[in-house]
């Protein structure tokens, strides 16, 4: 018997060597892919110049032979489902960048669109609530579904992706996303696209898509063995397919006007799928943070000595607004400047015409009009300095409300590859709380509250004069 034992605690010893060994490799392999994933978002946040379109498209063609080979060896559903994802989206960057290629050689404008002003984005805390019926929730039974999800986000030629999740099942009210994803170089005229992609994971299916009946039958007139049986017949036909396929669940649009410092909600346009079984229930509106800040904000335009309402001093365009200070000194110093001239898209600049080297900025201030004016030295600098306040008040009415209240740009989580990053096991998926409680009652909901308390009111009062 002695010898047994060893020989079972032998076996159990390597049993658990070769699981920690498989864990330890899925870990490995789902931090190299959050770094192939963060490679755009990292060059963008260190300023890199960008690769040219052809040089890309070579690079996702190896991305591709390699997710096509690591698929082929797949023996784990955490390696079939990162190397079908990654695989999916290098074909979406490679068309992307096919598109891009054939409409930079046929529009010459493109080039010149390359010199305007142009920002930085960033979109995070992507949150997509969840629709379970009351059953499926907080009794935990009769939807079996679980879904593998991810998201893909385009703007103009940069595609990026976020990390996968899975298995999404019932218990979860919302699907979060921690990815912060960053793009470079965005003009104010952009169109942002997010994409929802989600695959069933098919081995749940044995029970749960088959009929009422066919169930009911199974659990009443077969044995335990002969139901498994079965179920694996099932499970077998359903998982036929080796590459797993990813449908497009949702996608939404958004815009300029859309950016904001803080977390907002959106409308989703829910695609149609051929086979409701294979739907994600997700709800209507979904939340993110998506702030853009214009690289004119932190441009120094222009920076010399000149005489401002008969004073000398040491004035430097910036921010959409000209600041004095007596001496460039003050301004090394970083001390507040003395004397502060704001451009927005209302303001109006004029050349003097009793004195060739004076320019007037005209502002209105509460409805009060006040105007400055600029001497300088030669008739060189007034035409530099009028067509840069000209270039001021245009990119002001470009950019919007962008340029009036400064939203932050972090790229926390996407300069370090290996930190801050939620991967796709499930053990250490942890789902925030539901945001139906999350969701603060201000705005239109607390209008209704006040419409229904007035409502309520005027009934009683009713029914007591009556």
């Amino acid at each position: 018997m002695a010898p047994r034992k060893k020989s079972i605690g032998g076996l159990r010893g390597s049993t658990s060597n070769v699981s920690d060994k498989e864990n330890n490799y899925l870990r490995s392999l789902s931090d190299y892919q959050a770094r192939v994933r963060r490679r755009e978002s990292i060059r963008n946040c260190k300023n890199v110049a960008e690769y040219d379109l052809r040089r890309k498209i070579d690079l996702e063609i190896k991305i591709k032979e390699g997710s096509s080979r690591l698929l082929a060896a797949a023996r784990h559903p955490t390696q079939s489902l990162e190397a079908a994802r990654a695989l999916f989206t290098s074909s979406k960057r490679m068309s992307t960048y096919m598109v891009e290629l054939q409409h930079r050689k046929r529009d010459t404008s493109l080039k010149a669109s390359i010199t305007e002003n142009k920002g930085k984005l960033s979109i995070s805390d992507l949150r997509f609530p969840l629709m379970w019926r009351d059953s499926d929730h907080f009794k935990n039974r009769g939807d079996y579904r679980r879904f593998a999800v991810f998201c893909i986000i385009r703007v103009g030629a940069e595609v990026h992706d976020t990390s996968l999740f899975y298995p999404i099942d019932r218990e979860q009210t919302d699907i979060c996303f921690s990815d912060v994803l960053l793009f470079d170089n965005v003009p104010a005229e952009f169109e942002l696209t997010l994409e929802i992609y989600s695959h069933i994971l098919q081995e749940d299916l044995s029970i749960a898509s088959t009929p009422r009946r066919i169930r009911r039958s199974i659990h009443s007139s077969i044995s335990r063995t002969v139901g498994r049986k079965l179920a694996a017949s099932l499970r077998d036909e359903y998982g036929s397919s080796k590459v797993p396929q990813f449908d497009l669940v949702a996608y939404a649009k958004m815009t300029l006007d859309d950016t904001d410092g803080n977390i907002r909600s959106h409308d989703l346009t829910l695609n149609s799928v051929e086979s409701k079984v294979h739907a994600l229930p997700l709800f209507g509106h979904f939340c993110c943070r998506l702030a853009i800040q214009p690289h004119y904000m932190d441009k120094e335009v222009r920076a010399e000595y000149v005489i401002i309402n008969n004073q000398r001093c040491w004035a430097r365009l910036q921010g959409f607004q000209i600041e004095a200070w007596k001496s460039k000194k003050y301004l090394e110093k970083f001390e507040k400047p003395t004397y502060t001239i704001y451009v927005n898209k209302g303001t109006i600049v004029r050349r003097s015409k009793s004195k060739k080297n004076q320019l007037r900025v005209i502002n209105h201030v509460d409805g009060n009009e006040t105007s400055d004016i600029i001497e300088l030295c030669s008739n060189e600098d007034v035409q530099k300095w009028f067509e840069q306040l000209a270039t001021c008040v245009k990119e002001h009415a470009r950019w919007k409300h962008t340029v009036i209240s400064l939203q932050g740009i972090s790229c926390s989580e996407t300069s370090n590859g290996n930190t801050n990053m939620r991967n796709s096991f499930n053990d250490n998926v942890k789902q925030q709380g539901s945001l139906y409680d999350e969701t603060p009652l201000t705005g239109n909901i607390l209008k209704l509250i006040r419409l229904f308390i007035l409502l309520f009111i005027f009934n009683y009062l009713f029914k007591i004069v009556s």
